[in-house]
């Protein structure tokens, strides 16, 4: 009988132990991102990311999924504020290899997990979703991968629909200045999302690890082509097209007037290959009104 009370106090404390436990391991992850495009993929499985760098530049070239009012800007993505990032205590920080030199450094805040997506030959849609299923198993949101995943497949699909057979191959660049410009082909983003919706390229030429070549304006010549330009647009660039005759005359050969495509990062997952065939699919049926 003088047993009980033991064995009532171990089982006591015993179910506190194994709740404060669970209760620990249902706690939303503090999670900081330097990469946008793990950003853009974190935000999309609903996981709200404590910081991130360069907020301003993100609404510029990201711009979807919006950044949560809870994150917190910790600076550059170069050069992250460190003594902020302490302050916020992350339980994991998320690099890609262009910041790897920051791993010493931010190791003695959080562990530093290195993900890599934009290599030659990696960039396809089965490679989204394996960076995503990545990003969702050190996380906890292998649930919502699947559905961002699936439901995505569904929006493609459903955008190829909406696309003409007929639609010319698409010339997909984005300006540097006034006389050169990034023009995306294989291991592209855009290209990705172009062949999902049932578009093909036309730029056929050597790509680099991140799907442009750089090239002159010349370099264009004799494309028969649906040309899109993906802002955003550099200050003054616009202007000087309008002025350009070479430009004009570019333009004129290609068959097709110039689009205008707002901006998606072109360095992104399944987030961004959504909203690009999104504004694609809409520019490409409002074409008569640019």
């Amino acid at each position: 009988m003088k047993t009980k009370p033991f064995t009532f106090l171990t089982l006591f404390f015993a179910c506190c132990t194994a709740n404060i436990l669970h209760a620990e391991q249902d706690k939303p992850l503090k999670i900081m991102s330097i990469d946008w495009t793990q950003t853009e993929t974190l935000i999309a499985l609903g996981v709200q990311p404590i910081a991130m760098a360069q907020q301003s530049g993100y609404d510029t070239w990201v711009k979807e999924p919006a950044i949560p009012s809870s994150t917190a800007d910790v600076g550059l993505r170069t050069q992250p504020n460190l003594e902020r990032l302490s302050e916020l205590k992350p339980d994991k920080i998320f690099i890609s290899p262009m910041f790897t030199s920051l791993v010493p450094k931010l190791s003695h805040i959080a562990p530093v997990t290195n993900f890599t997506l934009y290599k030659q030959g990696n960039i396809s849609w089965d490679g989204f979703k394996d960076f995503t299923r990545r990003l969702a198993n050190e996380t906890n949101t292998q649930a919502e991968a699947e559905t961002l995943i699936t439901s995505s497949e569904k929006k493609l699909a459903n955008l190829a629909d909406q696309n003409t057979k007929d639609t010319p191959p698409l010339l997909m660049i984005q300006f540097m200045d006034s006389r050169h410009v990034r023009v995306f082909g294989d291991n592209s983003m855009y290209k990705v999302a172009a062949n999902k919706i049932g578009l093909e390229t036309a730029w056929k030429e050597e790509t680099n690890a991140w799907g442009f070549s750089l090239v002159g304006l010349d370099k264009l010549m004799n494309t028969k082509s649906q040309i899109i330009i993906i802002k955003p647009i550099p200050v003054g660039v616009k202007e000087n097209l309008q002025q350009d005759l070479f430009w004009q005359y570019l333009v004129k050969q290609s068959g097709q007037p110039a689009l205008i495509v707002e901006p998606a990062w072109s360095f992104g997952a399944i987030p961004s290959t959504v909203r690009f065939a999104e504004l694609l699919t809409n520019t490409l049926s409002h074409k008569e009104k640019q």
